[in-house]
């Protein structure tokens, strides 16, 4: 059984994250929190876009405490939590220091899934040049709209690309020169994020899916221990997919001042953005800077 490392991202992750997000949007921000302003609303929230932050969920009561009497967001990581119910929010998370014997415990269906996957002719590439940035944003942008979720600009992975370095990828996938899958990875010291993918849909009946995330976890293990596959929903179709890989569930805590059903509450607006022509929501990254919920 894999070991379930109680392992967020470190402060200096997120303050470089955080940085970036005030840099790129004009963010304003009040003390810890950046605040995302939505017509005459105004959120506080630690931190956008990631899946969760440095603090773990019964490590927050200064942040409370400040965010108190606001319109807030908090998203932690909860280990204490384990009677998982349908449609709460998880991360799908892999041990890295015994992925090996992982992969080898996998089911005869799975295993002769990636071995069909591996007969395809598929190729992978990884880097971060500008071509490997424009052919992972040109799959992931459709993938999105396909998805009823709005893209982050072209230009926010650049700016990753920048101040990451060394410690960011685009890994891409194809059938000879066509792009039909690609990943933006980054690394923290410890945690390997997978947070944004995009995949030709054409390609599900091929066994893509798990070409993808086998070639993933075989060629990122070094230095890491633990490879995180970002948000899904507790028994919904992502996370049944990547349960195949034997990863585990770890509890995200939203902490709002209310409760909210999240997918309620896009569900309309989700439809509407799938049926605008991709020409146009391609031209409207610029609206995830007052959406608090990506």
């Amino acid at each position: 059984m894999q070991k379930k490392y109680e392992i967020v991202y470190s402060k200096k992750f997120v303050e470089k994250f955080k940085n970036i997000l005030v840099n790129y949007y004009k963010y304003d921000t009040y003390m810890d929190f950046i605040i995302i302003p939505f017509l005459w609303q105004k959120t506080l929230m630690y931190i956008p876009l990631l899946s969760y932050s440095d603090r773990k969920s019964n490590e927050i009561e200064d942040l409370l405490e400040l965010a108190k009497d606001n319109d807030y967001q908090i998203r932690t990581l909860n280990f204490e939590y384990n009677q998982f119910k349908l449609d709460d929010t998880v991360t799908m998370r892999i041990n890295v220091e015994d992925i090996d014997e992982t992969l080898d415990s996998l089911s005869k269906k799975t295993q002769h899934n990636i071995s069909k996957s591996l007969k395809q002719g598929f190729k992978d590439k990884y880097g971060n040049s500008d071509k490997m940035v424009e052919d992972f944003y040109q799959i992931y942008a459709k993938t999105m709209h396909r998805l009823g979720t709005p893209a982050l600009e072209k230009k926010f992975f650049y700016v990753l690309k920048d101040e990451f370095k060394d410690k960011i990828e685009f890994h891409n996938f194809y059938d000879k020169d066509k792009i039909i899958a690609g990943t933006c990875n980054i690394m923290d010291e410890e945690i390997g994020m997978f947070e944004w993918l995009g995949m030709d849909k054409q390609y599900q009946k091929k066994n893509l899916g798990y070409f993808i995330y086998y070639t993933l976890i075989k060629k990122n293990k070094n230095g890491l221990k633990i490879l995180d596959f970002g948000r899904s929903a507790y028994q919904g179709g992502t996370y049944r997919f990547k349960n195949h890989f034997k990863m585990y569930p770890v509890k995200i805590d939203i902490f709002r001042p209310y409760e909210e059903d999240i997918y309620q509450k896009y569900q309309l607006a989700s439809q509407i953005w799938k049926r605008l022509p991709f020409r146009i929501v391609n031209k409207m990254g610029w609206i995830c800077k007052y959406l608090k919920d990506l």
